[in-house]
Order: structure tokens, then C-alpha cells, then sequence
């Protein structure tokens, strides 16, 4: 019987562009900009600004004295987008000139592949120079430069990873350089016989692959085994050689035509013209044994390479630029309503995940805002705060009290494989209620998102301020640019700062700012001691003293001391905020440093990163896999395609389900059904932990240790069994919904704080959370929105709620997306059993610790056309008894060993 191994070409003629926004540089001018006085800004921006984003421009320039030039501030000023083109300023005539940039990390290159790059420019430029250059990580991979800047510029480059970094420099006087497009491309490979198309692979005579097929582990179905092959050898004939370029030969020098082992190789494995798998190669090693060479190979399927793709990645490595919005009262309450949806700053393409049609190009129903407890920090409306808070009712001192961003997991896993060369099919991620579920982008405990203002202060003249004398009345501590220091390069104010008095003055509400700070004092003469604080609404009714440090001493040993910290400050409209400090004897200032994060007004990719850009994409779908017990199954169709569904439909429930009759390919005369083993007498299914989760932990503690949302499955009745076995949904917690206060029952809202030992409570960085969109609730009560980010504060009745729960209260059919029954906080309702436990795993679990359930091992003289058209959720018929099959150990030309469950 023939048996062959075809292998496809690592790599065809490829025309993928691998430039993000390279044509019309969209929101290019709200990317990072890096300023830098490095002779080689290029490397610095590489060293010190890492593009963090794959896809995402990012910009340098040289900056500071003498390229800042105040009379045209567009001289050396950062790359911008406009008009559809990026421009690269000129620097100001003098020595030796500035440069800028703009770089990206690109992502899925080929090690070893080249690429064509070509950029547009837009008119002749003469007298300046252009350079191209690519990095892996920090080093520098390949240098393009050149003078002749008119037309279409083209070069290539090698990848030396998968994610090399695209730079692109400017440097010039005389005129700016502005770029119509920029693209990179796969280069189209040279035609060659072992790349033309499919190349069938020579065996040894006696070879036969043995195969490992399977979807999963009946007995451990929460460890997924996909097929695949052991591995087995090639040997080095001509042919063969051929096809993997001769790899043995140390002294070879290998090109981009060379068999890459570090890439997929797509095949199929054929008997007697039967496809019976369809999968990749991975070369594992070569053997050189008493000078007869082999290739040492395996088999694996799709599904496993998908998790080889996206274990590295994380979601930093996705770029939600389309989803940046303003962060305001407006964007948040459009959120909640599906008929209207956010409003995003830039529109969207047709092709884009996040677009609907039913609200248009400018508005998305993917990322929304719900009502949640992030702090416990909410106050109850006494006019104390003048404002029109209504008495009695919670109020909002922030907008990030109460509103932080959640994504639709639907969007999030179309991302993740757009990315890839795989897709998907699902029922099961096509359902309305899977379309429902949320993962929360929290930004942190700090309670910010990213800020988009930052100010860096610095004060390095010593004396430049009379000395503090004596014991008198508090002194400023000073705050004030300059270019006579090398040390304040870069040093900038809030525009609300007073560079006389040293006073920060708010000039709209809800300012809010983090600031890292560090005064560095000196004494004059003789022993010292200093008092330091930060002062708000000074001389004024409502004057708070914060950080304040009494007694700060100078020893006889040096005459420096610092005072050092972060505070976080909310200021309204005509608040004030300066640093002061009085000393016993004369006391100067010195260098000193201010760091002012200021809240954004918009929500970028830095922001929803924050906490979550570290979240690998793959922990992220398994967890998913976790929570419904789906199986991944491969198209026979299209390899690239993997259908994800419940455990329910795929074995228990599909309509297409075939019974083959194998009963004349076994031997019945002796048959052995044997009992399951290494069942455990218990499972425990629960979500991760986290000891912060204060409601969490309070609950977990009231209820004899019982962890909400979990569910044990007990079968402690079978009295054999022993051990206990866990099925944990990583990376997710599971999240307790509760009246927001005592008083207000019916405000049923995710609570997510820790308490700190003074009963004072705060956010903190919690794992992520998958949460139900249960809609815009109006509940009667009208709590206070402040004025914020432009938008004037409110009494607001309604809120969107999210939960674990598909209705609030509960109800015949309500859907529960934690495990197990648990007591729910009143008023919520009753516990439901329609649960991820009951709904998902129950039914697998009935089959797995049924009594009559049996695993039978036997020989079967299985064929290629068996094996093409068989199903892991089909069943087969044996001597008037109907089986599932777990597992089978194919070998072309040899009786398969095949593991067959009796399912009751």
C-alpha cells in the first residue's frame, strides 16, 4: 500500500502588506513622541521608547538646545501626520543638525524572508538624508541610507524576527520631508523546483508514521490533546536533501530559499490516495549515525500550532488604536445604549471588527462602560461638597470612580486571529449571549488611565532662591524651567503652573494628578533641621496639608537632604496646590525634581493596556476553552480553520453525529471492558483567587471558606476513589455583585476593592473579570456625575449593569457564567442551576463517572478511507454495543490500536 509525505512550501509568493497605517497615518500625531539629545536619536528611541505596540507608529526627534528654536517652533519639531502624509521636519540651520523618525515593530515576518520596502515621497527634497533601518529588539539589523529623495524610494531587508522593527530617519535643513506612503511587502521569491509547489517526501522502505488521532481526552477532558505524531526519521536522499537544504552541512551558507526549521511547514500525510492527516512538519533534529544521515520529524495539527502562535503574544501585541474615544459623561452614557454606541474619535472601516451597521462608521457597541464599584470610595450627597449632588444619594467625585472600559469577547478573539493565518467557525462565539460577555480593561489600582499629560518639572540653579532663614513662615519650593542647565533639558510645566509663585492653579473641575516628586535641599552653615509639605487651598476655608515630613535633619556629615514621595490630588476650579518648606537655619533648594501625570480626557491603546497589554492572547482563549469545555475541532475542509464548540454539541447533541459498524474489523472473540481509573473522588472547578478582592475574601469567609463561583464535584460515593483534581479558568476571578450601598438595594452593581488595615478602601490590579451585559437599568435612583473632561456634571437615573448573571433578579432561565450554585447578596435572587458547571461540564461528567461506563482497548484493521472519513464525535457500533472512540494508534499497513469508551 503507498504511503506518502507531502510537504507545501514554507513560504509562496507573498504580497501581505506589513506596514499598519503606512497610506493615510491616522492618529499618527497622538502616538508616543520621544525627545532626545543623543548623537544617535535612532538608537536612544530604540533604547529608551521601545515601540511596546506592534503596528503602532511611533516617533522620535532631536530636541532641546540648540534645535529648539523658539522663532519657527516647526523646526525640529516631531514627525506629524497631515493631509494624509507624515512629515519629517527640517532642523534649524545650524551644527550639527537634528534628526526625527517614526519606527514600528512588525509582526508575523518569516526569519530569513526579505522584504521590499518602498515610500512615496511626495516632492523632491534637496540637500537632506533619508535612512531605513530595521532592528531586532535594540540591535540595529540593516541600514538603508539615501540623499536622492524624489519619487519612489525602494530597498529590502532580512527578517531577523518575527516582530523586526521598521524605522525610518529624516535629517535636513533645508526643506521638510513629507511621505505620501510607506509599505513593506514579502518579497516574491524566485521560482525553484522545491518551492514551485508540493514536494512528496522520500521514506524508508520499512517507514510506516505512526499516528496519534484525537480531539481530546475523555479522561481529562480539561487537557486538551489534539493529533499528532511521535517522531519518526527521513532519510538523507537526494531528494530529500534537496528538500531541506542540506541543513547537515555546517559549512553550508543558508539563504532565504533555505528550509527555515523554525517555521511551520504545512503537509498531509496520504495512503492509497486517503488523505489521513493534514497538519504541519516540524524538523526536530538531524542524526548523523555511523555516517548515515536522517532527519528526525513529527506531525501535529492545527490546533496546536495555534497555541504555538499565540503563546508568545500578548495583548500588547494588538493594536486597539480604532477604538480611541474621548473619555467623558457623553462617551460613557452612548456606551450603555446599543442603538447608539461609543463615539470614536476616527472612523471605521467596513472590514473592522468593531463596526456595526445598524449604528454607522463612527460608533461601536464592542467597548462600553458599566456601573461598577472599583474603589468603595463614593460619598453620599451632604452638600458638604457644594455641588448639586441630590442629598442622600451616591456621589461621584470622578468619572474612574465608577466608569472603566470592558471589551466584547467576541471582538477581542477576532483580533487575536486576525493576526495569525488561522480562522474560526462557532456557533457557540456566534450566540447572543456570547456576544454579550465583556472583559474588563481595568487600568490599575492608581485609578487612572494612562495619563496623556505629563509634565516633567526641574530646578537645578543652587541659590537661585533666598534662603528659607530662621523659623518664619513656609518658602515655595521652587518649580521653573530653563536652558542654562544641561539637567533641565526637556523640562516642562502645567500650563496652570505660576512660574512666580510657584502655585499650581486648577482651571477646570476634576483635575486630577498623580505627582512624583523629589526636592533635594541644602543647608548654609551650621546643624539644620527642615519641614516639608504639599499644601492645597492655601489661606483658604477647606486648606488640606498633605505628605507633610516634620523634622527632616541634616547631619554634620553632609549638607544635603530630600524630600520625597507621591501624592494623588483632585482639584476643582480655582483649587491650589504648591510645595512648601520652613527651616531652623538658612536652607536653599537645589536640583529638584517634579513629575505631574495629568488625567487623560481620552482613552488610547496606552491606557487600556495598562493592566492588561501583559495578558497573553493564549492564556486568554484557553481560559474561555476552560469556562464552556469547548472542543477545538480542525475543518477537514480548510486546515486553517478551527470550529469551537460545547462539549454537548460536538459529542452529545449534533445532529450529525455517523455510527460506522466496525464489528468485522475486530477480533470479538475476546473482548475486555475494563472500568475507568484515575478518577478523582473530587473536582474542583473554580476561577483564579485573588487575596485583594476584599467582598471576595468576606464572602469566601462567612461561608466556610466556599469560594464564590466555584463548584466541587463530589464523588466521595465512590468510596475507591481518591485524589483531588482542579479546573482552574486562568487567567480569570470570578466578581461579586452587591447593592453599591446598604441603603440603595436595588443599585446591584461588580464591586472590585481592596480595604487596607485603617478600614480605608482602593482599587487594585485586579485579574481580569468576563461579565454579562444586562442592559440600561433605571432604578429610581438619581446618583451624582461630576463635571469632568468638558462635560457638565448631572443627576443620573439610569446606569448600565453588569454581572455573572444574564438577569437581575434572578428568573427561570437566567444564565449564571460562574461554575456552581452559590448564595447570591439580596436582593439579587435565588441561585440558578443554569450554570457553566450544569450547562457545560455536567453532562460530561455523567458520562465519565457513570457506573456503567467502560474504556475497551482493541486491535482494529482500520484502512485510510476509514480513517479519511471517521469523526472523534461519530460513533461506532461493535457487537450490538455503541461506542465512543477516545483515541486511535494508526499505522499505515498495520491494525490500529484504538481506545473505545462504552457510553451508557
Amino acid at each position: 500500500m503507498s504511503v506518502q509525505l507531502i510537504l507545501y512550501p514554507q513560504r509562496q509568493q507573498n504580497t501581505n502588506e506589513y506596514i499598519v497605517n503606512g497610506i493615510s497615518f491616522i492618529n499618527l500625531n497622538l502616538t508616543t513622541i520621544y525627545n532626545t539629545t543623543a548623537a544617535l536619536p535612532d538608537q536612544d528611541a530604540i533604547n529608551n521608547s521601545p515601540p511596546t505596540i506592534v503596528n503602532t507608529w511611533f516617533r522620535y526627534r532631536t530636541s532641546g538646545s540648540p534645535w529648539a528654536v523658539i522663532a519657527n517652533p516647526a523646526e525640529g519639531a516631531p514627525p506629524v501626520g497631515a493631509l494624509g502624509e507624515v512629515v519629517l521636519f527640517k532642523s534649524p540651520s545650524i551644527s550639527p543638525t537634528g534628526r526625527s523618525g517614526i519606527y514600528q515593530k512588525l509582526d508575523s515576518l518569516v526569519v530569513g524572508q526579505s522584504y521590499n520596502v518602498s515610500i512615496n515621497i511626495a516632492s523632491t527634497i534637496i540637500g537632506g538624508t533619508l535612512r531605513i533601518k530595521t532592528y531586532t529588539g535594540s540591535i540595529l539589523q540593516s541600514t538603508y541610507s539615501t540623499t536622492a529623495l524624489t519619487g519612489e524610494i525602494t530597498t529590502t531587508f532580512i527578517a531577523n524576527s518575527t516582530q523586526d522593527t521598521f524605522l525610518i530617519e529624516y535629517e535636513g535643513i533645508v526643506s521638510d520631508l513629507k511621505i505620501d506612503d510607506i509599505s513593506v511587502e514579502g518579497a516574491t521569491l524566485l521560482a525553484r523546483e522545491t518551492y514551485e509547489g508540493q514536494v512528496i517526501c522520500d521514506l524508508y522502505e520499512d517507514e510506516d508514521i505512526p499516528l496519534s488521532l484525537s480531539v481530546d481526552n475523555f479522561k481529562n477532558v480539561a487537557e486538551k490533546v489534539q493529533s499528532y505524531s511521535k517522531g519518526f526519521k527521513l532519510p538523507a536522499t537526494k531528494r530529500n536533501n534537496q528538500i531541506f537544504t542540506n541543513l547537515f552541512e555546517v559549512t553550508m551558507v543558508q539563504d532565504v530559499f533555505s528550509f527555515n526549521p523554525y517555521i511551520k511547514t504545512p503537509c498531509v500525510l496520504k495512503q492509497n490516495g486517503f488523505i489521513i492527516f493534514d497538519g504541519y512538519l516540524r524538523l526536530i533534529d538531524i542524526q548523523d549515525k555511523e555516517a548515515e544521515i536522517s532527519y528526525n520529524v513529527n506531525l501535529y495539527s492545527e490546533v496546536i500550532a495555534l497555541a504555538d502562535v499565540l503563546q508568545n503574544r500578548t495583548f500588547q501585541d494588538i493594536d486597539f488604536s480604532e477604538l480611541n474615544h474621548t473619555y467623558n459623561k457623553i462617551s460613557i452614557r452612548n456606551s450603555w445604549d446599543d442603538g447608539i454606541g461609543l463615539p470614536l474619535i476616527n472612523t471605521l472601516p467596513a472590514s473592522s471588527f468593531a463596526y456595526d451597521d445598524t449604528i454607522g462608521f463612527n460608533n461601536t457597541n464592542v467597548l462600553k462602560y458599566p456601573f461598577v464599584d472599583w474603589a468603595h470610595d463614593m460619598l453620599v450627597g451632604n452638600g458638604a461638597t457644594g455641588n448639586l449632588s441630590n442629598y442622600g444619594f451616591p456621589e461621584l467625585t470622578t468619572l474612574e470612580q465608577a466608569f472603566r472600559p470592558f471589551i466584547q469577547l467576541k471582538y477581542l478573539i477576532n483580533r487575536i486571529f486576525a493576526n495569525t493565518e488561522f480562522t474560526w467557525t462557532s456557533t457557540f462565539f456566534d450566540s447572543a449571549d456570547f456576544e454579550k460577555l465583556f472583559m474588563d480593561f481595568n487600568w490599575g489600582g492608581d485609578g487612572l488611565p494612562t495619563p496623556e499629560n505629563t509634565f516633567r518639572a526641574r530646578w537645578g540653579v543652587v541659590g537661585s532662591i533666598s534662603p528659607n532663614t530662621g523659623t518664619g513662615s513656609y518658602k515655595a519650593l521652587a518649580l521653573l524651567p530653563t536652558s542654562t542647565e544641561p539637567l533641565l533639558t526637556n523640562s516642562t510645566l502645567p500650563p496652570n503652573f505660576n512660574t512666580t509663585t510657584y502655585v499650581l492653579t486648577a482651571i477646570t473641575d476634576n483635575e486630577i494628578y498623580f505627582i512624583n516628586y523629589n526636592f533635594r535641599l541644602t543647608r548654609s552653615t551650621g546643624s539644620s533641621t527642615v519641614n516639608c509639605r504639599w499644601i492645597k487651598n492655601k489661606g483658604v476655608a477647606g486648606e488640606q496639608v498633605i505628605n507633610e515630613i516634620t523634622g527632616i535633619d541634616f547631619s554634620s556629615i553632609t549638607n544635603t537632604s530630600f524630600y520625597s514621595g507621591a501624592i494623588h490630588v483632585e482639584l476643582n476650579t480655582g483649587d491650589t496646590l504648591s510645595a512648601e518648606f520652613n527651616g531652623s537655619t538658612d536652607i536653599n533648594q537645589a536640583a529638584s525634581i517634579v513629575i505631574f501625570n495629568q488625567s487623560s480626557t481620552s482613552v488610547l491603546p496606552a491606557s487600556l493596556l495598562a493592566l492588561r497589554g501583559e495578558l497573553s492572547q493564549w492564556d486568554f482563549l484557553k481560559g474561555i476553552l476552560t469556562m464552556f469545555n469547548l472542543v477545538s475541532m480542525p475543518d477537514k475542509d480548510n486546515p486553517n480553520n478551527i470550529n469551537f464548540e460545547t462539549y454537548n454539541d460536538v459529542f452529545i447533541t449534533d445532529p450529525n453525529i455517523v455510527t460506522h459498524d466496525w464489528t468485522s474489523k475486530v477480533d470479538i472473540s475476546e473482548m475486555k471492558l475494563t472500568p475507568l481509573t484515575e478518577l478523582n473522588r473530587k473536582t474542583i472547578f473554580k476561577f483564579v483567587e485573588e487575596d485583594d478582592d476584599y467582598v471576595f475574601n468576606v464572602y469566601k469567609e462567612s461561608v466556610g471558606g466556599h469560594l464564590y463561583g466555584s463548584k466541587v464535584f463530589d464523588a466521595s460515593g465512590l468510596n475507591l476513589l481518591t485524589g483531588i483534581n482542579e479546573i482552574i479558568a486562568e487567567p480569570f476571578a470570578t466578581t461579586i455583585s452587591k447593592p453599591l450601598m446598604p441603603q440603595f438595594p436595588q443599585f446591584i452593581v461588580p464591586t472590585l476593592y481592596s480595604m487596607n488595615d485603617d478600614g480605608s478602601t482602593e482599587g487594585f490590579d485586579n485579574a481580569p473579570r468576563i461579565l454579562y451585559n444586562n442592559g440600561k437599568k433605571d432604578t429610581g435612583i438619581e446618583y451624582y456625575i461630576p463635571s469632568q473632561n468638558g462635560e457638565d456634571s448631572e443627576n443620573q437615573p439610569e446606569f448600565l449593569q453588569f454581572s455573572h448573571l444574564s438577569t437581575i433578579p434572578t428568573d427561570v432561565g437566567t444564565l449564571d457564567f460562574n461554575f456552581g450554585e452559590c448564595q447570591l447578596i439580596a436582593p439579587i435572587g435565588e441561585a440558578v442551576p443554569d450554570n457553566l458547571f450544569n450547562l457545560y461540564w455536567l453532562p460530561y461528567y455523567n458520562e465519565l463517572y457513570n457506573s456503567n461506563t467502560r474504556t475497551m482497548s482493541l486491535k482494529v484493521n482500520l484502512d485510510a478511507s476509514d480513517v479519511t472519513v471517521f469523526k472523534f464525535n461519530d460513533k461506532v457500533f461493535i457487537k450490538n454495543r455503541t461506542f465512543r472512540v477516545n483515541n486511535i494508534q494508526y499505522k499505515p499497513n498495520d491494525l490500529a490500536t484504538v481506545e473505545f469508551i462504552l457510553i451508557p
